[in-house]
């Protein structure tokens, strides 16, 4: 625990560095004095790094939980409750995936999709809850504590702060103009 290995000062270098990297690059460009800033650059930037750090973390949520399924015995409902966890994650996780997918492909329906991601968020809250209760047979007053409900409750209030800068930057109406009509565009 003495010293700071390389392999440290890497991770260091990959999370501040590449993201400041990237932002002064795109402070440098020059933008269109009509139709105004495109591109990822400014605050999409940081929108753009918080959507991929998010499927990051919905990764690791289903990971960990791949790692619970031990702790689950076959009586209670618990292997259900996993089960059904485990799809709401990998819903979660395949719409994180669409809307990182349509950003990165700048197309115009990426704003629509980011509001339908929020949406998600209570959501899958309130299904997960209702799910556990449901088949555990607990109260949802004994589900509804801190540690379950703020993680979410303070996503959807982030989530809804981009949503609300999606729907009135002038870069984000400059930058998703693309329209994919096909499915073999929508893949390419």
């Amino acid at each position: 625990m003495g010293s700071f290995s390389i392999w440290h000062w890497l991770i260091v270098f990959l999370f501040f560095g590449v993201p400041i990297y990237f932002a002064v690059r795109s402070a440098r460009r020059t933008t269109d004095p009509v139709n105004g800033p495109s591109g990822f650059g400014g605050w999409l930037l940081l929108l753009a790094i918080a959507e991929v750090v998010g499927l990051l973390k919905t990764l690791g949520a289903v990971a960990k939980s791949i790692e619970n399924y031990a702790e689950y015995d076959g009586g209670g409902g618990g292997q259900l409750v996993f089960i059904g966890e485990a799809a709401l994650n990998f819903a979660l996780m395949a719409l994180q995936v669409v809307v990182l997918w349509f950003m990165f492909k700048k197309d115009r329906i990426f704003p629509k999709l980011f509001f339908y991601q929020w949406i998600a968020i209570p959501v899958a809250l309130v299904l997960d809850i209702a799910f556990v209760s449901t088949v555990l047979g607990i109260g949802v007053n004994q589900l509804l504590t801190a540690e379950i409900v703020a993680p979410s409750v303070f996503a959807t209030i982030v989530t809804g702060l981009w949503v609300w800068y999606v729907s009135k930057s002038v870069r984000v109406r400059n930058t998703f103009i693309q329209q994919v009509r096909t499915r073999s565009e929508i893949f390419s």
